[in-house]
């Protein structure tokens, strides 16, 4: 499976940072898209493969588009699409959530995924290619006060069913991912040490995931190990303690 072209989204930090160096550690050839191109250019700058790199806001139609017609341009195809890019703001409910803030939660999150699903599948179609969407354990149990996320990640979920059902028979597999709590930039921004150590307990393995540890599904979930997995959203969240 060496080789493939891979693009991968929000891939300045975090969970999108370590993806594109497991995918280039298996030999694939990356294009990292960012709106930080110094963030991406960093990602791209410890990877040993060739890359391209695309300062994309790929929450407009343009954005996307260029994306993948950079791709196309740089390396003939696209054999697999990686939607990371996301954010998350917790501490409001609905009642305090401004209409502008939950637009852009749910474009930052959701339409991102759609715009660039649809602008690489003719070619995913073309390479009978992949498609690994990062939803989040919150869009699939909830969250405390981020009820914007929470829809937009249930979103990526039902969304990814879609899209399996729409173009497996294509040839294009699709699936998603979705995070527990990691340990990424955002992660840091948005929560306490002591938030993210109580978030650890809650877990089986008694402390929050990696980057490294979604990077490595996500690198799977587009493998040939795969092959038989579609339209599935798998949880790695180190097992969330059960209720007695």
């Amino acid at each position: 499976m060496a080789g493939r072209v891979v693009l991968v989204t929000g891939a300045a930090d975090g969970i999108g940072q370590a993806t594109a160096h497991a995918f280039a550690a298996a030999g694939d050839l990356l294009v990292l898209v960012d709106v930080s191109g110094e963030g991406a250019a960093t990602t791209a700058a410890g990877i040993g493969t060739e890359v391209e790199v695309v300062v994309a806001d790929v929450t407009s139609e343009a954005g996307t588009v260029a994306a993948v017609d950079t791709a196309v341009r740089r390396f003939g195809r696209l054999d697999v699409l990686v939607n990371v890019v996301g954010g998350s703001r917790p501490g409001k409910t609905v009642v305090d959530l401004t209409l502008d803030e939950w637009n852009i939660l749910l474009a930052l999150n959701l339409t991102s995924t759609f715009l660039m699903c649809r602008a690489a599948l003719p070619h995913l179609v073309e390479a009978s290619g992949t498609i690994v969407n990062v939803s989040s354990g919150a869009g699939l149990r909830g969250m405390k006060a981020n009820p914007g996320y929470v829809a937009a990640k249930a979103g990526v979920a039902a969304l990814t069913r879609a899209l399996a059902i729409d173009h497996g028979p294509a040839g294009v597999r699709v699936n998603a991912v979705a995070p527990g709590p990691i340990r990424t930039p955002l992660m840091r921004r948005n929560r306490t040490p002591d938030e993210i150590a109580g978030m650890g307990s809650l877990s089986l393995t008694g402390r929050i995931g990696e980057p490294e540890e979604i990077a490595a599904v996500i690198v799977w979930l587009a493998g040939d190990g795969a092959s038989y997995l579609m339209g599935q959203t798998l949880e790695v969240d180190g097992g969330v303690t059960p209720a007695i």
